[in-house]
């Protein structure tokens, strides 16, 4: 059972969706979750029936409203592709009450071309407005309305869906966010096992019911309407310039230029969750630095966090790789001098316990062919595919030197703020007691001061060591990548 005193934390949010009766996606759920508060557009892609819905619903769970499914939310407004473009714009208004739009599962978009340029418009953060003439009787009368953009769009989208190929549209997918479920045959054992003890009757809450309504009724009071839109208050992040000193993303696509102003805003997000833990500043006392009426500061904290929960999805998100992608390239990384073909990969994924099909592995390889990770060899009887140099540029994980962070986010706090504010500022966030953390996913309590902080080379550690042995138990072409050099295609500097 989770500690029930004080401010709600993460952890008990990612509890919450145990509660629920989500297994697994720990990060995804909370990524979900927190892109509700100011988190732009996400796309969900998975198989169909993969747990996309389920990850959804058990964020909206979260919320204030929130039950076993995201529309009974007061926080979300459903779309449906059956809907015709008149009929939204006719319920304008409780369209724009609502922070969350979800755009339920796309099974095609043709004749519907202004879904897609609403989320363009609110992928930019710009509002839609439609005009059209309604017959009333026999009087005919012109109409107008105008769609603001919410906090969060959320658009499902199968990756098993023939009729709509979101590379097909560019425009669309490179203003959001994707994420991938985890569609993996361990995870589906873990949710079968659940499912039979939930029949059993054997599952506890790790949740109180008297804290999950707490919960949601702190949620309900985060100033999200102040801090986002016309509202009257803005952010300042003062740990931006130490991130960006230590290179989190790579740089190696135009889509790095969005994928870091987004790493910001989930930023304010964790900020805005933890808002009564927070120097809220009034502009008058902060001066030439104000964003606004008020300006909440960002601490280490907050960007650890945020590191933690949605680094790892925004690096694949900048390399334009999904989860599957980056595990059959390790596969093509580890072979450097076998060129393979999609059946034997898709053999080779299965045996690594992904659920995958040959179209699907086609269809990943041909999408990083074009972006310059796998070249496609045409001479043999079958088109086979290896890696280039290229992929040798894919890391997954970026390890961050948190006590660097933090003392540059206090030279950065002392030229942007007053020195009243900056000092006050450092003695409660950027030292002591403000540098604990409780861990999102484990509750433990981490000091960003101590390398327990830097946790990430430990799991890149782990996921390599992992990755050796699963090769050496399953690769039936030998041990091709086992050299040091990093030309050699060894996943360790894949990682």
């Amino acid at each position: 059972m989770t500690n029930e005193t004080n401010n709600p934390t993460l952890y008990e949010v990612s509890q919450m969706r145990y509660d629920w009766g989500l297994e697994g996606e720990k990060d995804t759920h909370l990524t979900v979750f927190l892109s509700f508060i100011m988190g732009g557009f996400i796309l969900m892609t998975g198989l169909s029936s993969g747990g996309k819905n389920a990850v959804v619903n058990s964020a909206a769970y979260c919320t204030p409203g929130g039950g076993q499914t995201a529309e009974e939310s007061d926080w979300t407004y459903p779309i449906s592709t059956s809907l015709s473009k008149t009929q939204l714009f006719t319920d304008h208004q409780n369209v724009n009450s609502k922070p969350v739009h979800i755009h339920m599962d796309v099974s095609s978009i043709r004749d519907k071309q202004f879904l897609e340029d609403m989320w363009k418009a609110h992928g930019e953060g710009n509002d839609i407005t439609h005009s059209w003439t309604e017959v009333v009787g026999q009087e005919r009368i012109s109409r107008s309305q105008t769609l603001h953009p919410p906090n969060c769009m959320v658009l499902f989208l199968a990756e098993d869906n023939e009729s709509v190929d979101i590379n097909d549209h560019p425009e669309v997918r490179n203003r959001a966010l994707l994420l991938s479920i985890d569609d993996s045959q361990g995870l589906t054992e873990r949710v079968n096992s659940r499912q039979a003890q939930i029949e059993a009757g054997i599952i506890d809450k790790r949740v109180t019911d008297a804290r999950t309504k707490e919960v949601r009724n702190y949620v309900g009071t985060i100033p999200v309407d102040t801090y986002t839109g016309s509202g009257s208050g803005g952010m300042l992040n003062p740990v931006a310039v130490a991130i960006d000193e230590q290179n989190p993303l790579p740089q190696h696509f135009t889509e790095a230029r969005r994928d870091f102003p987004r790493l910001l805003d989930f930023m304010n997000s964790v900020a805005l969750f933890h808002y009564d833990e927070r120097l809220e500043v009034p502009n008058k006392v902060l001066g030439e630095a104000a964003q606004g009426m008020v300006t909440m500061l960002v601490t280490p904290a907050d960007a650890w966090m945020a590191m933690r929960i949605f680094g790892e999805k925004m690096v694949l998100s900048a390399l334009n790789l999904r989860d599957k992608d980056f595990e059959l390239l390790g596969i093509l990384r580890n072979n450097p001098d076998v060129a393979m073909s999609a059946d034997e990969l898709q053999m080779e994924m299965r045996a690594r316990g992904f659920n995958i099909t040959t179209p699907d592995v086609r269809s990943s390889l041909d999408n990083m062919q074009y972006k310059g990770y796998v070249r496609k060899n045409t001479d043999s009887s079958h088109v086979e595919y290896s890696a280039t140099p290229f992929a040798t540029k894919a890391k997954r994980y970026v390890d961050l030197n948190w006590s660097e962070v933090v003392e540059q986010t206090k030279k950065t706090a002392r030229k942007a703020m007053p020195d009243k504010i900056a000092e006050q500022y450092i003695e409660r966030h950027c030292q002591g007691e403000g540098l604990l953390v409780t861990h999102p996913f484990t509750g433990e309590t981490v000091n960003l001061a101590e390398q327990a902080a830097n946790e990430l080379a430990a799991k890149e550690a782990e996921q390599v060591e992992e990755q050796n042995e699963m090769m050496d138990e399953t690769n039936p072409f030998g041990s091709g990548g086992s050299s040091d050099d990093d030309s050699s295609g060894g996943l360790g500097d894949f990682q």
